[in-house]
């Protein structure tokens, strides 16, 4: 089968990257022939259809004067892009895919691609890596207040100019509300996506809270090539968390708990706009035992996370399906996990690791000190981790049941 299989980025940059590439792998392992789709960046991998890819544009511009030159072209293209149209339907004319999986298309591409994609009748599977389809600004969660918010849920896109719940900028929550309100009275993905691939039953939950039809939304967690990963149950006297530095993550809650837990020490793996304000709390408090190992990928960072005695999540928003957890539990590593958004379903409480209120920093110190004070169920809680990646995680589960819903939609179609 020939997938054009669409997302923002084709280098690594968040899990929905790490996602779409584990899963065009094994699909071409199973000798299916998968098309990408994506956007020009000196960072992209090397691909013989970047020819077809849309034009780079840089959307977090330093100066005021660049922001207020390409105000028109980035307002364009976010909110119905007639280039990437164009760009799409050449590489459809090419390679005249059976169907499209989309990934994160919003913004750098905009949705007006499910135009291309019906006009041409391709079927579309979209996989919801967040929540831009029900919320403005991806995460129903309001950046400003730092909380989670649900206010858009219903069909109020105007709360991002109240606010300010993107970027602090009542000019960018306009955008946000004028983009959702264009794509909703065009229907762009109520018309044009066949059904909503969702990594969580959480997303799935609020999907159809938000007035999407049951029908159309399919759950299925993420896969991990687990062949690539060694377990290792022994370890070194660390843990970590890795991933994105942003308040979101909950990070300065466990900072909180490692103040209160000084001992054995916890590595921060990542970038992002936090980082500062973390790194000024670490050294107001002498934490001593935090490190900042900036970001790690590959090998590197497989080396760092096989040798740490478990990892923690501590976010305080609605995450979707972490693969930060398939990563650590494919490599014998038991995870903490603030119980929100899909992280709960992931982990089994006192068996694969351990569950504690979102933000609640001294039951997280608790649950550190836990596993801190008894090794031999770190290392138990670890095999039963790699067996629960090995049992539900597996890519030929994965790719057979992905499989499965592209012949049932092509034929539909």
């Amino acid at each position: 089968m020939k997938i054009l299989m669409a997302n923002k980025f084709y280098f690594i940059k968040g899990g929905s990257e790490r996602y779409y590439f584990e899963l065009t792998k094994v699909l071409r392992d199973h000798g299916h022939t998968v098309i990408p789709f994506s956007m020009k960046h000196p960072r992209n991998f090397a691909s013989e259809y970047a020819d077809y890819f849309v034009d780079n544009i840089e959307f977090n511009l330093d100066s005021r004067w660049e922001k207020l030159k390409n105000s028109p072209r980035i307002a364009a293209r976010i909110l119905y892009s007639i280039h990437a149209r164009k760009k799409i339907e050449q590489l459809i004319e090419h390679t005249r895919p059976d169907i499209a999986h989309l990934h994160m298309i919003d913004h750098q591409m905009s949705p007006s691609i499910l135009h291309s994609l019906q006009k041409y009748q391709i079927p579309v599977l979209l996989t919801a890596h967040q929540l831009k389809v029900i919320c403005p600004n991806y995460r129903l969660f309001n950046w400003n207040t730092k909380q989670v918010c649900e206010k858009c849920l219903h069909g109020n896109y105007f709360y991002p100019i109240i606010e300010k719940c993107h970027k602090n900028s009542r000019l960018a929550g306009l955008l946000l509300t004028l983009e959702t309100y264009l794509h909703k009275l065009l229907r762009l993905y109520e018309n044009y996506v066949d059904i909503f691939h969702v990594p969580s039953k959480f997303y799935g939950r609020k999907f159809v809270e938000a007035g999407i039809p049951a029908e159309k939304v399919w759950q299925l967690y993420y896969t991990i090539r687990i062949d690539d990963y060694s377990p290792q149950y022994d370890s070194d006297d660390y843990y970590v968390y890795f991933g994105r530095l942003e308040e979101a993550k909950g990070l300065l809650t466990l900072l909180h708990a490692a103040e209160q837990v000084r001992r054995s020490q916890l590595w921060l793996i990542g970038e992002g706009d936090h980082r500062q304000e973390l790194e000024e709390f670490v050294t107001k408090r002498n934490l001593t035992q935090v490190k900042f190992l900036g970001g790690k990928w590959g090998e590197d960072l497989k080396k760092i996370i096989s040798r740490a005695k478990f990892v923690i999540i501590p976010s305080e928003c609605y995450d979707n399906s972490p693969l930060v957890v398939y990563e650590a539990y494919a490599m014998g590593k038991p995870v903490i996990g603030s119980d929100i958004g899909g992280i709960p379903e992931l982990i089994d409480h006192q068996a694969t690791g351990l569950l504690f209120p979102p933000g609640n920093s001294e039951a997280l110190a608790d649950k550190i000190r836990f596993l801190l004070d008894h090794p031999q169920l770190v290392q138990q809680y670890g095999q039963n981790a790699r067996a629960k990646a090995e049992q539900e995680f597996s890519p030929e589960v994965h790719c057979e049941k992905i499989y499965q819903l592209y012949e049932s939609l092509t034929n539909q179609n």
